[in-house]
């Protein structure tokens, strides 16, 4: 299998992406995105089959790539946001930086991506460096993460993005979980 060679301009989306005030202070900023090439599996072979003449393919163009935008936690905004998005408890990001020792830190682990655990107090916060609101600043105790989380299931219900039985799934994972306790 091929290594995809991410892009390293500076004209690059990734250049373009503002770092906001979302990401601990001990996580760097990817520099490159990752790119994907169409695959030339040769003359006789086309988008319904064929015969592959091209063993391994050829590289193509790339494929246009698109960053999305974020919010202030780092959270994609774009797509339908489900409980873990609006009742966050961390970032969940679409990339992951490889570490020096394995191509890193240019070269991105193409479709893993990382997760960032807010801080549970505003001490740890504060202590950390981490830009982010802490959990115990989003939610104030379990109970308001509860309440949070009640909201956004009952809003998703309305939406109809989740159906009730998941919606009570997911209270009932609420109130039964550590968040703050």
């Amino acid at each position: 299998m091929r290594s995809r060679n991410p892009k390293q301009s500076p004209a690059s989306p990734a250049a373009k992406v503002k770092k906001a005030a979302i990401l601990p202070a001990n996580v760097t900023f990817p520099p490159v995105y990752d790119t994907y090439e169409l695959l030339i599996f040769g003359p006789l072979f086309n988008s319904h089959g064929g015969i592959l003449t091209n063993q391994p393919p050829l590289n193509g163009p790339s494929y246009a790539i698109r960053l999305p935008k974020t919010d202030g936690d780092g959270i994609d905004l774009a797509g339908v946001h489900q409980i873990e998005s609006r009742v966050p408890l961390g970032t969940s990001t679409g990339w992951n930086l490889r570490s020096p020792a394995h191509r890193g830190p240019n070269n991105l682990c193409v479709l893993t991506g990382s997760y960032f655990p807010f801080a549970t107090t505003t001490a740890e916060r504060a202590q950390s460096g981490d830009p982010r609101p802490s959990l115990q600043e989003r939610y104030g105790n379990h109970q308001g993460f509860v309440d949070a989380v009640q909201k956004a299931a009952q809003q998703l219900v309305k939406e109809r993005f989740l159906l009730k039985v998941d919606a009570d799934a997911d209270i009932s994972a609420a109130e039964a979980s550590t968040v703050l306790k």
